[in-house]
Parts: C-alpha cells; sequence; structure tokens
C-alpha cells in the first residue's frame, strides 16, 4: 500500500510539475463572471440533475470559460510557480484550494474566445489525450426584441440559436456591453445572463459579475495538443467512456465487489449527455 501511494505521489509530482510549467498569462482579466451550470447528467434520467460552478474570465483581447475545478487549479498551480516553491507544497496548495469542489467530467474543459486569434475560438479538454478544438466563434442569432425580463437586476432581451444539434434561447443585457457568455456562446449585444436549451437539458444562469481591479492573469496552456473537430471530440468522448466499460466488464479494472462493479459500469453509462449532439 505505501509503495502504491508513493507511485501516486510520484505520478501528482511529475504532473503538477510539468503542467504549471505548461501555463502561460495571454491576457488580465477585467471581468470575472461566475455561472450556474444545471445539467441532466444522464438525458434518460429526470433525477441526475446536477449543478457546476463555471468562472468566465474576459480580458481586453479575449475570454476564458471553464469549471471551477480547473479556474482553481490554474490559478494555484501558476501562482505556486512564480514563487518558486516546491513540488509538494504546489500539489498541498492545489489540494487545498479544491476541498469541497467538484465537476461532472462533462464540464471540466477550458474555452477561449479570440484565441488563437481574432474571431476564432478554441476548446481544449483531457479525456484519454489532451485535446484541441478551433472553429470560428460567428453564430447566427435570431433576436427577439418585444420579450425581456429582469435576472440580477439588469433589463434582458431575448435571443435564440440553433447550435451544435439544439436549441437554444439566450437572455442578454444591453446594459452589459460585453460580447461574451458561458460556454461558445458569444455575438449578442450584450453579456449572455442565461441561456438554456428547449428541452431545459442544460442551464447556464449567471450568479455574479465582478469588475477585478487586481492582477488576475488569464492563462493558457501551451503544451501540444492532438487538434479534432467538434464532432470527432464527441466520438472520442463517447468512445473513452466505452473503452472504460469494457475494462470493466473484461476485468482489466477491478472492484472490490460485483456490487461495486455494476455500480461503477451504470455510473459510466450515465455521462450520456453532452452538450453539444452529433
Amino acid at each position: 500500500m505505501k509503495t502504491k501511494h508513493l507511485y501516486l505521489l510520484l505520478f501528482l509530482l511529475f504532473a503538477f510539475d510539468s503542467f504549471a510549467q505548461d501555463l502561460q498569462p495571454v491576457d488580465s482579466t477585467k471581468w470575472l463572471c461566475t455561472y450556474d451550470y444545471n445539467f441532466l447528467l444522464d438525458s434518460t434520467n429526470n433525477n441526475s440533475r446536477r449543478n457546476d460552478q463555471m468562472y468566465l474570465q474576459i480580458g481586453s483581447h479575449l475570454s476564458k470559460f471553464t469549471c471551477a475545478n480547473y479556474y482553481l487549479t490554474d490559478s494555484s498551480l501558476y501562482l505556486m510557480q512564480s514563487k518558486k516553491l516546491d513540488s509538494y507544497t504546489i500539489i498541498a496548495e492545489v489540494r487545498k484550494s479544491q476541498k469541497g469542489v467538484r465537476n461532472s467530467t462533462i464540464a471540466m474543459y477550458r474555452i477561449y474566445k479570440n484565441h488563437p486569434g481574432r474571431g476564432m475560438m478554441s476548446f481544449t479538454a483531457f479525456d484519454d489525450k489532451y485535446y484541441k478544438v478551433e472553429q470560428k466563434m460567428a453564430m447566427k442569432w435570431k433576436l427577439d426584441t418585444q420579450n425581456d425580463t429582469v435576472i440580477l437586476g439588469y433589463t434582458c432581451q431575448r435571443a435564440c440559436i440553433s447550435y451544435a444539434g439544439r436549441d437554444w434561447v439566450a437572455w442578454y443585457s444591453p446594459q452589459i456591453p460585453l460580447a461574451d457568455g458561458p460556454y461558445k456562446f458569444n455575438g449578442l449585444p450584450g453579456l449572455i445572463l442565461k441561456i438554456s436549451d428547449t428541452k431545459n437539458l442544460h442551464c447556464f444562469t449567471l450568479n455574479a459579475i465582478q469588475k477585478v481591479t487586481y492582477n488576475q492573469p488569464i492563462l493558457v496552456q501551451t503544451r501540444s495538443f492532438e487538434e479534432i473537430t467538434a464532432e470527432d471530440y464527441v466520438k472520442a468522448k463517447r468512445n473513452d467512456l466505452m473503452r472504460l466499460y469494457g475494462d470493466f466488464q473484461n476485468g482489466t479494472l477491478k472492484s472490490n465487489s460485483e456490487e461495486g462493479k455494476a455500480q461503477a459500469m451504470q455510473r459510466i453509462m450515465t455521462k450520456n449527455n453532452f452538450i453539444e449532439k452529433f
């Protein structure tokens, strides 16, 4: 058991040290938006609803949208690395920052808008490999100025879009002149405060917006990625889950009991409601 823990510690030391060196600041956060991401983990089970906290950092030139886990990890790793602390201390500080924070694997990604260039966005995630999807930011919205509502005290107008296999309804506020929003959504004449698909399987709602007056860098990874299309990423995500399911089924992965094995396999099968459908 001690040997197993030693190998795990050595792996974490290597992973954190190399990952921290991959992080580079490319902009400074001017606005920090916190969103609640409410979604069904299993599209066939209404009892599988989850809530994750997500962050949108908006800078002068680009923005970054990611889950709370990655937001805290990136910030902590970069800060610890800049202080030239040893890897053991870095691991302890990162684990401390993540205490009580849990994100579903469906929500663990980083999205950069206007990066690597103006009008482009990149999506990065790690499954069995480090993947990157680069695509144009342009979105074809249908504005509905006849409907409005109030969210967090801001007057919002309605807009609709069909995107990545789903129909979406967004509420944006011209009172916040930031053409950005959660996930990949952008391009409206005001910040998106709420957006959900018409079946309410995925919904992002703004919880807070803060004007940042201190130095908070927007960090990107400089490591190598396998570049694929958005459609191929969803396929890769499904294939990775099916591989994991197969590993339990054929005994490559072990569990303490048959009941534990069945529960693990069931949990894998419930992770089927990816935000993009192809």
